[in-house]
């Protein structure tokens, strides 16, 4: 079939629209490249993604908003000519990706700064920034690529306290002037070559999270003295502190199984190594070269150790006296057994503040044991306290951080150590009806709520009656008359147990009707004074009370004997001359009168 011109066009216009029509409908999420003034970008469903800058400013802040769209992600900046000159980056709240390479050898750049809504850093973001002095990876960041800071030659400070559970490879390889280095709490990997050549570093502690420490990890930090490893850590991979040349003593902990080849290689001031009884594999050249090794204390049996006898090693290798036999399967020139501890004390243990230091007392006995006095002590939560090897505990924070003590063979034992907030001040109590109190008092910094507690005499036994988050509770079905007594706690919630404060001072109240709310007084005409006051409810009647001056004795001057009563005039009074009011009301129990307190004074002139 032949079609006309005139329908052959007609075809092609209906097929255009449908294809138009068909892109609307299923493309909606592709993006597009837009420029709003100095920024490049692309628009997806997410928002934008700013792909350059192409402005001349050397300090400069990503903003959170391009056109009307939110920025997301910037995965690009400056071009390859221009990169050298920036200075200063601040990324704006909102961001919450930086992508691959973002920064990559900018060579000027000495400050950045990172918003809080950030959740992940690409790899190779700021690699090769050699002008970079210190960085702060925020909290809300769960993911870091590899490479991230590596190669940052004057990095001195790094604080990457955030959410992300590995630190990656070479993260900040090569950052040989990092000496202040804060990890992440919760990390259970450190990855390859994470710190290779970072020749400042002193000291580091692991978080207990961590298990496993890649392959060179820590090698060529020859200015590291001092590791402490994780409770929880169960392999060192080969080569991981290769030439720390600092090191003088390791304590490797009781849940590591393997120690991989040539781990502490070349660590020339190494002299002593405590290697607990879960170690069942070490391969071959552990401690090859290390010239200084004077001691390797093994705290179980013998396993696969066979590489170990083929190491150049001249140190003595001590073991369990108890396990004699199986040792004597190793071909090491020099050996010694040893009496292993058999129990951990621990005394010392009390509730303290933050901010406050305790000196905890360790004992092992036997006593005469050889190590007796060699044990590692942890935190399970350094951001609520810390310990040093000599037992001493700082409090960072409220909550409650187990310190444990474990010798060398394994034996251990731990403590719980609360950090308590501050006890509650400022406490009263008044009476708000004829069967129930308000109690109030002022927040505690950083608690998380409050407990509220009872007692019908002040030396009795005291009741939890509330919980609160706020400052004040309304303690209900109470006794009309009776006398109560309340304290009240701060507490915080740590791992799912409530740690409490001290307890604050102890106020009392009678059941009974509370004071008027308001009162007031004005002259109705020469020498004649009207008190009236709001209704208090409960309450049986009223008493009003009088005085010449603002310091003067005040006299009852009325009682009220009708609920419903709630003003009085006064008369005889001489015109001219001020005169000061008050009224308390009172509830009747059993033929006695219970009082509530005074309203405040109110004066008139007459």
């Amino acid at each position: 079939m032949v079609l006309k011109k005139s329908q052959r066009i007609g075809s092609f216009l209906l097929s255009l629209v449908m294809l138009l029509t068909l892109t609307s409908v299923f493309c909606f999420d592709r993006a597009y490249a837009v420029s709003d003034g100095e920024w490049t970008y692309e628009v997806d469903s997410l928002g934008a993604n700013i792909t350059s800058y192409i402005g001349t400013s050397k300090s400069i802040t990503v903003p959170a908003k391009v056109g009307d769209k939110r920025v997301y992600k910037v995965s690009g900046l400056c071009s390859n000519n221009f990169k050298s000159s920036i200075t200063s980056i601040t990324f704006s709240n909102g961001i919450t990706h930086l992508g691959d390479s973002l920064c990559k050898g900018y060579s000027s750049l000495e400050r950045v700064s990172l918003p809080d809504t950030l959740l992940s850093i690409g790899k190779d973001a700021f690699t090769s920034c050699t002008s970079l002095l210190a960085i702060t990876v925020p909290t809300s960041v769960s993911e870091i690529g590899s490479n991230a800071f590596s190669g940052c030659t004057a990095l001195m400070s790094a604080s990457v306290n955030c959410k992300a559970t590995a630190i990656p490879a070479k993260l900040f390889a090569g950052d040989n002037r990092l000496n202040t280095l804060t990890l992440p709490a919760y990390i259970t990997e450190i990855g390859e070559n994470a710190f290779e050549n970072c020749s400042s570093l002193t000291s580091i502690t692991l978080p207990d999270t961590v298990k496993t420490i890649g392959a060179s990890a820590f090698s060529n930090c020859t200015g590291l003295s001092k590791i402490s490893l994780s409770n929880e850590l169960k392999s060192i991979g080969q080569l991981a502190f290769y030439n720390c040349s600092s090191l003088q003593t390791i304590f490797i902990p009781n849940k590591t199984k393997t120690i991989n080849d040539e781990a502490f290689s070349q660590c020339t001031s190494l002299k002593t190594v405590y290697i607990s009884p879960s170690v069942n594999v070490i391969k071959s050249n552990v401690f090859n070269v290390c010239n200084s090794l004077d001691k390797v204390v093994f705290g179980g049996e013998y396993y696969n150790f066979g590489s170990l006898s083929s190491t150049s090693i001249s140190s003595t290798v001590y073991y369990p006296s108890k396990y004699a036999d199986s040792w004597a399967d190793y071909y090491g020139t020099k050996m010694k057994s040893y009496q292993a501890p058999t129990a951990v004390y621990i005394s010392g243990v009390k509730d303290i503040a933050p901010g406050a230091t305790l000196n905890l007392e360790i004992s092992v006995a036997p006593t005469n044991s050889e190590f007796a006095d060699i044990y590692n002590i942890t935190s399970s939560n350094p951001a609520i306290a810390t310990v040093s090897n000599d037992g001493k505990v700082f409090a960072r924070a409220t909550g409650a951080a187990t310190i444990t003590v474990t010798t060398i063979n394994g034996v251990s034992k731990s403590v719980t150590i609360n950090v308590t907030p501050a006890a509650p001040t400022g406490l009263t109590v008044t009476s708000k009806t004829t069967t129930s109190a308000e109690i109030t008092w002022k927040a505690v910094l950083n608690a998380t709520g409050y407990n509220i507690y009872r007692s019908t005499s002040k030396t009795g036994t005291y009741k939890k009656v509330g919980t609160t988050t706020g400052t004040t509770f309304t303690d209900k079905g109470l006794t009309k008359g009776k006398t109560y007594y309340y304290k009240v706690a701060s507490y915080v919630n740590s791992n799912g147990t409530q740690i409490l404060s001290q307890y604050s001072a102890i106020k009392s109240v009678k059941a009974a009707a509370p004071a008027p709310a308001t009162i007031s007084a004005k002259k109705s005409k020469a020498g004649v004074a009207k008190i009236t006051w709001s209704k208090s409810t409960g309450a049986t009647g009223y008493e009003v009370y009088m005085a010449k001056s603002s310091t003067g004795t005040y006299s009852k001057i009325a009682t009220i004997s009708k609920a419903s009563t709630l003003s009085y005039t006064k008369s005889g009074l001489t015109s001219g001359k001020t005169y000061y009011f008050k009224v308390r009301s009172y509830t009747t129990v059993n033929g006695k009168k219970i009082y509530s307190d005074y309203t405040k004074v109110v004066k008139v002139k007459v």
